[in-house]
């Protein structure tokens, strides 16, 4: 068995399944974008009472939800074990088939606290999960094609079951907006079902790996720092999950609260800025944001395998912040609707490759096992904080322009390059300060568990930049 064919199989088998779990989750996030388009031509605005900033305040009560239970998931999901990850597939698949069913304004604000504590969980699970089977060299290429083809595809097929469920005449009892999170529902909760026998579990006790697949999956994920885990049982010892708490882990997490507010308020309100640039109908307006979508996954995917050959993760953050800049740039100086859509694909594009690789940044540069899964739930938890404040950039008196919007995210991804280029230099200055033994007190008066427990904070680790 060699590693080629064993990252093949993995290739083929693990990373569709965990792509596919993230498409169902941001399809069922995003379904409320397709809604808000128009909210009172759906109905959703008359049918539970909404009124002025009503709906933001909903979106939002999701968001402080799904921050708030990202790291004690991960805690979960360490204690329980990949099954978790089922168990919260199939728990908001319930929530979204719920929301076909509210009446009032207070069923609105349930559902949604509801949907952001069961989906708080999914991506830095996922991280974690990639993290237990493929080595550190190879993490940040899965993540960015899991994250935003995940995305990509959402969107697309977002827009085009959206604008067919519009289309076509009630499904029993059930019309208009609510078709879109009933049928959304239905297909999550089928997919959480199988995911309770298909999810792998560890891959010391995964039926996945044969025994020399097993070895070599346990030899290439320990080569992460080259050095010891000591943390691979699933007891979670406090002293470990405050040494997640970096300075590389915070700055990631901080360039990802500037990048999702970018990236989450385009998802959520990609279809309503293009129905009023271009005064489309609903149905095409949700056809035109396939598009996008589908080059921003495009280019994620190139930019992450470029950052994969060439060893560099912060170069690459700042090229993709780069190119959100310009977007939003053409947004803030044109008032041409052609030449605005065309920043669409570049603000999407940009964003949505920003946020993996910084995800990834923070899970290759933390070790042992249980301070990783900690730093990706932290990074993951200030993303939501982005998506938060994203709900209240976008706001109805700013329509159609949204030029305080597109300024506020203008300078978002410009202090997202910052840090970028910050977390360069800082992984080159701490890898120096190692070679030249100036970390080596850190052995001092400590037993071998101690040592080993030391992970990304030992003399001997180097920071990926």
């Amino acid at each position: 068995m060699t590693k080629k064919r064993l990252l093949r199989k993995l290739d083929t088998t693990l990373l569709p399944m965990v792509t596919l779990l993230f498409l169902i989750m941001n399809l069922d996030r995003s379904a409320i974008g397709c809604c808000l388009m128009r909210l009172q031509i759906l109905g959703l605005e008359r049918d539970l009472g909404l009124k002025g900033l009503d709906f933001n305040i909903g979106v939002s009560v999701y968001y402080v939800t799904y921050f708030g239970c990202q790291l004690p998931s991960n805690m979960a999901l360490r204690l329980i074990g990949p099954a978790w990850l089922a168990f919260l597939v199939i728990s908001f698949g319930i929530v979204t088939i719920s929301t076909a069913f509210i009446g009032n304004y207070a069923g609105f604000l349930a559902t949604r606290m509801m949907l952001g504590l069961t989906e708080s969980g999914v991506i830095p699970g996922i991280v974690y999960l990639l993290s237990l089977y493929y080595p550190r060299s190879e993490l940040i290429i899965r993540i960015s094609i899991f994250l935003p083809w995940g995305s990509a595809l959402s969107g697309a097929l977002g827009g085009f079951l959206a604008s067919g469920l519009l289309s076509i005449d009630s499904i029993a009892s059930v019309a208009s907006w609510r078709k879109i999170f009933l049928v959304e529902g239905i297909i999550t909760t089928g997919i959480g079902i199988l995911c309770v026998f298909f999810i792998p579990d560890h891959p010391k006790h995964s039926r996945l790996l044969t025994e020399d697949e097993r070895a070599l999956v346990l030899e290439g994920t320990a080569k992460k720092s080259n050095l010891p885990d000591a943390s691979t049982e699933r007891r979670i010892h406090p002293r470990l999950i405050l040494r997640s708490i970096t300075f590389h882990v915070g700055l990631c997490a901080l360039g990802n609260v500037f990048i999702n507010i970018s990236l989450q308020g385009l998802n959520i309100f990609l279809p309503t800025i293009i129905a009023s640039l271009m005064f489309l109908a609903t149905v095409e307006a949700q056809l035109r944001t396939v598009p996008p979508h589908l080059v921003h996954g495009v280019f994620a995917v190139g930019n992450a395998y470029m950052s994969y050959r060439l060893r560099q993760r912060g170069i690459f953050i700042a090229i993709a912040a780069i190119v959100t800049i310009i977007g939003y740039a053409i947004f803030v100086g044109s008032d041409n609707s052609h030449i605005r859509y065309g920043a669409c694909f570049l603000a999407l594009t940009g964003s949505g490759s920003s946020s993996p690789i910084f995800l990834s940044w923070a899970a290759e540069n933390a070790a042992p096992e249980a301070v990783r899964a900690k730093s990706i739930a932290i990074v993951g938890s200030a993303g939501a904080i982005g998506s938060l404040i994203s709900v209240w950039v976008f706001l109805p008196r700013d329509a159609p322009k949204y030029r305080h919007a597109y300024s506020l995210n203008l300078a978002g991804a410009c202090i997202a390059f910052l840090l970028a280029i910050v977390g360069v230099l800082y992984t080159h200055w701490e890898n120096a300060k190692r070679e030249r033994g100036e970390r080596d007190h850190r052995l001092n008066g400590k037993s071998q568990t101690e040592i080993n427990e030391l992970g990304s904070q030992h003399p001997e680790y180097r920071y990926q930049p």
